[in-house]
């Protein structure tokens, strides 16, 4: 007896038989998640062009866009001044980070009522390993459409888009062709048909920077990167990589290349308040802050520390040093300063602050005293913001800028709402509280 979508747990088990590779992984993409949080949140938003940003201001940046606006040619990345000439009627709201993360695990809570999660790729992105029972292509789409419906009963008025494949990459691709609210199923014996209509740079992890390296091999559409033998495009990418892409595109389950974290790091738009050169130096200290509190959270110590900044007069100037390893927030704000003092002057737009070069803590035994005490000292100023509210305790040098910088949701796996920081307006937020 299969599962059926309707049944609110489902017993997965695997039968008998040789699994069949044609579909493997089932790929959820949530359409214009932070615009869709907003038009749910808020009915008078539905069915209105809608722009997200972390800066209502005209030099703000769109970071989503709804549906709505984007057929007035209102895209992500879009100035808030440049959306309003493309759509008059657009409502700019400014971005909830928190509020966004959260309605990521309500999704996570519902999905999981129909298949496990297996992985999360962003705030936006997840995708579950079908067993063998579920990959017929029938019994596949009934548990998509039973993820859909999950999510509308459980969540609200948010859709997905959802890609099913041989593997993460063609199931990715495949949610993508099809938005908003699409269902896409690709199998292995159809391959490479459904993609030969794509460009290369709409296929994830191929960059205008590898899409020119690509054309400099001869190869320039889809059709090319398919015909090509393994070492050719090993040759093409110039490492392995070429190797694994010659079997994703076939739809085998290769792992990849494994990876490991480099760096952690922040930056942040500054308002006019925050731009003369004192103003954003204090900006840097709250960011580096944050990144230190994270790099310590996730056990690890950087070796390098660097510093970008971006005038207001426009350009872009940045600079790195080296440092012991180290996860001291002072030392590292000492690094900072000496950084600092070979910057431009002049009125700042943007600064960024980024720890690199990470080890693992537990690789760096300590035979001082001092480095021990230092380590203490930051755990415990961890544990007190960690209980009392972001900035509770804080090196004086950012008193002016506790305030800024509120969280923002990078690229790749959503940040840690255990950590403490302040909301946008400014005022702290304890961890795993939820603000209207």
């Amino acid at each position: 007896m299969s599962p059926t979508p309707s049944h609110p747990v489902f017993v997965r088990y695997i039968v008998g038989m040789v699994a069949p590779a044609e579909l493997l992984v089932l790929f959820l993409d949530m359409d214009a998640f932070f615009a869709s949080v907003e038009q749910m949140d808020h009915p008078e938003l539905r069915g209105r062009p809608v722009g997200v940003t972390p800066v209502p201001a005209p030099s703000g940046c769109c970071i989503a866009t709804s549906y709505e606006a984007r057929a007035f040619g209102v895209k992500t990345g879009c100035r808030v001044a440049d959306a309003r000439t493309l759509c008059p009627g657009i409502a700019i709201v400014q971005a909830r980070p928190d509020r966004y993360i959260r309605v990521h695990h309500e999704l996570l809570a519902a999905i999981d009522t129909v298949l496990p999660v297996s992985v999360v790729e962003s705030v936006d992105e997840c995708w579950c390993e079908l067993m063998a029972n579920e990959r017929p292509p029938d019994v596949a789409e009934r548990l998509a459409m039973g993820i859909k419906r999950a999510i509308r009963e459980r969540v609200g008025c948010v859709t997905c888009s959802v890609g099913i494949a041989p593997n993460r990459l063609l199931a990715k691709v495949a949610a993508g062709s099809r938005k908003p609210d699409g269902l896409t199923v690709w199998k292995r014996s159809e391959l490479p048909g459904p993609m030969l209509a794509l460009r290369l740079t709409d296929l994830p992890g191929i960059s205008k920077g590898i899409n020119r390296r690509l054309r400099a091999a001869g190869i320039a559409s889809v059709e090319d990167l398919y015909a090509r033998t393994p070492a050719q495009l090993r040759a093409a990418w110039g490492s392995v990589l070429g190797v694994y892409w010659w079997h994703w595109l076939r739809g085998d389950q290769h792992p990849g290349p494994r990876t490991h974290r480099r760096t952690v790091g922040h930056q942040h738009v500054l308002p006019p308040a925050h731009r003369s050169p004192e103003a954003a130096r204090a900006v840097s200290l709250r960011l580096l802050a944050k990144a230190a509190q994270r790099m310590r959270s996730l056990g690890y110590r950087a070796s390098r520390l660097s510093l970008s900044i971006r005038p207001a007069d426009g350009g872009g100037w940045g600079d790195w040093t080296p440092v012991r390893p180290t996860d001291d927030t002072a030392a590292l704000h000492r690094a900072l300063l000496a950084l600092w003092a070979d910057a431009p002057g002049g009125r700042v737009l943007q600064v960024g602050v980024r720890l690199e070069g990470l080890e693992r803590a537990d690789a760096q035994l300590s035979l001082f005293d001092g480095e021990r005490a230092r380590a203490s000292l930051m755990q415990a100023v961890d544990r007190i913001n960690l209980r009392y509210g972001a900035d509770v305790v804080y090196l004086g040098a950012m008193h002016d800028a506790r305030g800024t910088a509120p969280r923002r949701i990078p690229f790749g796996a959503p940040p840690d709402l255990d950590l403490p920081d302040v909301d946008g307006t400014g005022r702290s937020a304890r961890p795993g509280r939820d603000r209207p």
